[in-house]
């Protein structure tokens, strides 16, 4: 079976292989939504060109029976694996693994922590995955939010980062999220991006990190509006001595309304892992609902 680049005509039969592979969790991607238009939003707000990087299965009647496309961050060092997706199981057995290594190939050879993710019901991924040796996380749940019925007011300590912030968010950001695919720069610097901090001016100075900002960085969260319009929060944290002290609630409520106020589709989206118990009890004390449930495969994990 061919896996190669393919021709303009195919690229067409690969999209609409995708949209309709998406619409199942059993054999849907994590890194894209479920329909047409948001898929086509999403594959385009990729940073790399997703058809420089799609490479399709063709069988003898040259007809589009597997794809796959990759995405990478060289600062980081990861890429990633969009799908594979292929027309049925048998094909599956047949090519998946070929696209799989199609898609790593043509990343640099700087980036050598490779992920796939999928629902858990996607159990063929997930044998592909770890046949390579790549580690699975836990569970992920993933949660949603419409409206902010019920929410504590945002804090007045709660402001938008500055550049002077950024030493502070780097250590806090580090702490809770290491090896993740964004940099504390990033964050920052993206112009698409909310990233908000957690001030204190007197009270908790000790908990957080002089900054260059107004008051001590007690936490940060940043998020960003996805191309399909969903808004989507992944990155909220605060300093190891800031917490317990219900500080937590207020950030959310700031980035949460930040978020609804600018997504087209007026939601925030956002995952956390199944064993963060004091997060799960939070976002759902706020009127979260769960939606998916998600797993990653990382060929270099870090926790």
């Amino acid at each position: 079976m061919l896996v190669a680049a393919p021709s303009p005509e195919q690229v067409d039969r690969a999209l609409g292989l995708i949209v309709d592979r998406q619409a199942a969790p059993v054999t849907a991607c994590a890194y894209l939504g479920t329909t047409p238009d948001g898929i086509r939003a999403e594959l385009d707000d990729i940073e790399i060109p997703w058809r420089e990087t799609l490479r399709v299965a063709v069988d003898d009647s040259a007809d589009v029976v597997g794809a796959v496309l990759v995405d990478w961050d060289e600062e980081t060092g990861r890429s990633w694996v969009h799908g594979p997706w292929t027309r049925d199981e048998a094909m599956w057995d047949e090519v998946a693994d070929a696209l799989l290594d199609a898609a790593v190939t043509l990343t640099p050879a700087t980036v050598q922590d490779h992920e796939v993710s999928a629902a858990p019901e996607h159990e063929r991924l997930a044998e592909l995955a770890t046949s390579r040796g790549w580690i699975a996380s836990e569970v992920n749940y993933v949660y949603v939010a419409r409206s902010a019925d019920g929410w504590p007011d945002a804090p007045a300590t709660v402001r938008p980062a500055v550049d002077g912030d950024l030493e502070a968010v780097t250590v806090i950001h580090e702490e809770a999220f290491p090896g993740t695919y964004a940099t504390a720069r990033r964050l920052l610097s993206d112009p698409e991006r909310v990233t908000l901090v957690l001030t204190e001016l007197t009270e908790l100075a000790d908990s957080g990190r002089s900054t260059g900002g107004a008051g001590w960085v007690l936490g940060y969260a940043s998020a960003e509006i996805q191309a399909d319009g969903d808004g989507y929060l992944d990155f909220i944290a605060l300093s190891p001595g800031a917490r317990g002290r219900g500080l937590g609630a207020g950030l959310l409520s700031a980035i949460g309304r930040a978020v609804l106020a600018a997504s087209p589709n007026g939601c925030v989206n956002l995952t956390v892992k199944e064993s963060n118990a004091p997060a799960v009890r939070l976002y759902e004390r706020f009127g979260y609902a769960r939606e998916a449930e998600l797993v990653g495969y990382r060929s270099r994990p870090t926790d």
